[in-house]
């Protein structure tokens, strides 16, 4: 039955039906499956415009993984659009110190793509592992 729900969350999250979906994902029992719906329906929210209910939320999903995924995809979409600090903040908000790493290397990539090469460089320099920010810097002079 869960696995159901989740499908008919996932429907109308496409149909961008984001109460109806919300309604239905709280009626999934299992975590892990109301952690997926919940993933679902935040980007669906971001993708929506509602970056405030989005972020809300991906706050509310039990799961690190899912969560963690959640807020990499809507740090990824504010990099590309621009709002880097916003960015900022959402990778902020990743508990995995490895997962955090991963985003802001993606976010340097973005920022690196885009000419802003002082930009990439701040973004890896808030990395937390060496080693992450040496492969950051590595991969940045790339695009100068």
């Amino acid at each position: 039955m869960a696995f159901e729900l989740l499908d008919i969350v996932e429907q109308q999250v496409r149909s961008n039906k984001l109460d109806a979906a919300l309604d239905t994902a709280s009626r999934i029992a299992d975590a892990t499956d109301w952690s997926a719906a919940m993933e679902a329906i935040a980007i669906g929210q971001f993708k929506a415009g509602d970056q405030h209910g989005a972020l809300h939320t991906a706050k509310l999903i039990p799961h690190e993984i899912n969560r963690s995924g959640t807020l990499m995809h809507i740090a990824f979409a504010q990099a590309r659009s621009g709002h880097v600090k916003g960015a900022i903040e959402t990778v902020n908000q990743i508990k995995a110190p490895l997962r955090r790493d991963a985003v802001l290397l993606g976010i340097a990539f973005i920022r690196a793509r885009a000419h802003d090469i002082p930009g990439a460089l701040a973004t890896a320099r808030n990395m937390g592992s060496e080693l992450a920010r040496a492969r950051a810097y590595r991969e940045i002079s790339q695009y100068e």
